[in-house]
């Protein structure tokens, strides 16, 4: 028993030099131990969800970790990459590693550009600040008609520099890569004027994004800071693609309309979000008479302090075409590190 410690001992203290010798040698090469700056992060989050008529509470587990890496490429060139995990939900199940944004890239004074799973530049504004609190069953991934991808594998995006107070992101690449001809652009311009106003654009076109249907998106935005710590925020959604809903119009050609409003006021570590957001009905190209509009009203308290925000969260629906408006509620904590 001894006898096969030492040698254990002996072969990890030969693996460990080599090791070492291999890093000297071999310095810049990924792989190799060597002087990259790498960086562990991640959400810590969780939450009790309960909703009218349903099954009764659930708690909804939101944690993920992720992992940066990066090191100058020259004086001009700073080389990078991401890999981050899903939602750890129920049994972990969506928590793979590359599930949420996970891409290589590079970067200077001349902006970023980056390629494998990222969200495209749309969707980006889409989810923040509009979907928030509790909108993106409406206003997000709640529409009756898609026509936009959310987080998406097989692009390439840029990202420019700040010029002046204005910036903009574009993305293309495959969509259905399964599928000829389905290929995806997107694209994001942002403004601030003055510090007083921001104002978000964005469109996504997406050729064969269902069968041979071809659907495109676009957004106009705004955030408007007021005094006192109040802020309000604005944004309306066209969608021309596939209907969504379940029934005998599923993969039919659609439009549908969109609109979301955000109030939000801090005082101190307190903060308080109210939210709107509707969808009207969708126009189908079959001419079929559709009552698909649904709503949503959401309130939120928070508190920050130390980096954690616990919060409460309160609103009614009839997301999901529901005949009658649905509440909820959810009890939660998150913190970043």
């Amino acid at each position: 028993m001894n006898k096969i410690f030492k040698r254990s001992l002996i072969s990890a203290v030969v693996a460990l030099g080599s090791t070492g010798a291999m890093a000297a040698d071999h310095e810049g090469v990924v792989g190799v131990l060597t002087d990259y700056n790498v960086d562990l992060y991640g959400v810590a989050a969780i939450s009790a969800f309960n909703q009218e008529d349903g099954n009764g509470y659930d708690y909804e587990n939101e944690s993920r970790v992720g992992v940066r890496a990066g090191k100058a490429f020259n004086d001009d060139v700073y080389i990078f990459m991401q890999i981050e995990s899903g939602y750890v939900g129920e049994d972990g199940t969506g928590a793979t590693l590359g599930n949420r944004d996970t891409f290589i890239g590079m970067k200077g004074d001349w902006g970023q550009v980056r390629f494998g799973r990222m969200l495209t530049p749309m969707y980006e504004v889409v989810d923040w600040p509009y979907s928030n609190p509790g909108l993106g069953r409406v206003f997000d991934w709640g529409a009756d008609t898609k026509s936009h991808y959310d987080r998406k594998g097989d692009i390439a995006r840029y990202d420019s520099p700040d010029f002046s107070g204005f910036s903009f992101d574009v993305s293309v690449g495959r969509g259905d890569k399964d599928v000829k001809g389905s290929n995806h652009f997107g694209a994001a311009a942002h403004y601030t004027l003055a510090d007083a106003f921001t104002l978000h654009g964005g469109y996504e076109y997406n050729s064969n994004y269902e069968g041979d249907i071809d659907t495109k998106a676009y957004l106009a935005g705004v955030e408007i800071p007021l005094p006192g710590g109040f802020k309000v925020s604005a944004a309306y959604k066209y969608n021309d693609g596939v209907y969504n809903t379940a029934g005998a119009n599923k993969g039919t050609e659609a439009e549908q309309d969109q609109i979301s409003v955000v109030g939000e006021y801090w005082n101190g570590p307190w903060g308080y979000r109210l939210g709107y957001a509707a969808n009207g009905d969708s126009d189908l190209d079959n001419n079929a008479d559709v009552d698909d509009s649904d709503s949503v009203i959401a309130g939120q308290l928070m508190y920050s302090k130390n980096g954690f925000l616990p919060y409460l969260r309160i609103g009614q629906h009839d997301a999901g075409n529901l005949e009658d408006k649905k509440a909820f509620a959810r009890l939660g904590i998150e913190y970043n590190f």
